[in-house]
């Protein structure tokens, strides 16, 4: 199978190569996100303090609020009426002589203390009342934005780790450290043979030579280290893009040609030869754009799984 990201950025950590065997969650190529993982703090910390307000505002005001509230009118009230027994003493009666200016004085600070008393009762029954439906609705929306931006964060953070589906051997590192990759431009990282699929053989064909290349197309594998040995396998995968050759090869004329990978399964199913085993190719006639053998033996290898 192969492996890629949707994620963008440049690799810092390949723990795996080819050979390597891995079991199903093991970390294969991890990005440097240290921008997302700074992101995803912030929003964090705006989801904690959204989260904070909202359970404060669910459970309304506290007791001591409620006292506080409860003192201020008893304050006000005293007031209010202290302002109104001096007035009703400053009114013009026999035998007390008040100027217009005092009394327009009294009046004002009766009418000021009778407004502040009036605050305090509206204040007091606010408190008692709770917090508004419509508040509470608003600081909701608010929290769930802030939740969501956490988990879209995350979400894009998670595909900096890509890691193994399954368990298996790795067939190939399309990758090296230190290289940029993007979610705009797919790139294959990891080419995984699982343990539960049949025994598979890539290879590397020569750029002149893809055109005699096609799928189901039957094949013999060999090996010089199982003399007498030869598996029949058929043609599963072509590589939809030309790569850099990987595997060494003994045709000096090959030169420093791209070449396209070819993943062949071996019809007896798994087999016991050991992962990156060099093998021999032989592709038997049957593709339309050519007859005959073509030998890519140099290019081939035998993974398990």
């Amino acid at each position: 199978m192969l492996i890629g990201t949707a994620g963008t950025g440049t690799i810092a950590e390949l723990p795996v190569q080819e050979g390597s065997h891995v079991a199903a969650g093991q970390l294969l190529v991890r990005l440097d996100c240290a921008t997302l993982e700074k992101e995803l703090q912030a929003r964090t910390a705006i989801l904690a303090a959204g989260e904070a307000i909202l359970a404060r505002i669910q459970q309304g005001p506290r007791d001591e609020e409620i006292e506080m509230g409860v003192a201020a009118v008893t304050l006000a009230q005293a007031r209010a009426e202290e302002t109104e027994l001096l007035l009703r003493r400053l009114e013009p009666s026999e035998g007390i002589s008040v100027t217009q200016a005092q009394l327009d004085e009294a009046r004002r600070d009766a009418r000021i203390a009778a407004a502040q008393l009036d605050e305090a009762r509206a204040r007091l029954a606010l408190l008692r009342a709770g917090s508004r439906r419509e508040e509470v609705l608003e600081t909701q929306s608010r929290r769930d934005a802030a939740k969501a931006g956490v988990e879209e964060t995350a979400a894009r953070l998670n595909l900096c780790s890509v890691r193994a589906p399954a368990a298996g051997t790795v067939l190939a590192v399309h990758v090296t450290l230190g290289q940029f990759v993007s979610s705009g431009t797919p790139v294959t990282l990891v080419t995984l043979i699982d343990d539960d699929s049949p025994s598979r053989i890539r290879a590397e064909v020569d750029e002149r030579d893809i055109a005699k290349v096609c799928l189901k197309q039957q094949a013999v594998a060999t090996s010089e280290s199982f003399p007498g040995i030869a598996l029949d396998a058929v043609t599963e995968r072509i590589n939809g893009e030309m790569t850099r050759r990987t595997m060494a090869s003994a045709d000096r004329t090959t030169g420093d040609r791209d070449v396209r990978e070819v993943v062949l399964s071996l019809a007896g199913g798994k087999i016991d030869w050991p992962a990156g085993l060099r093998v021999q190719i032989k592709f038997r006639a049957g593709c339309p754009a050519g007859q005959g053998e073509m030998p890519i033996s140099p290019q081939a290898q035998s993974p398990h799984g």
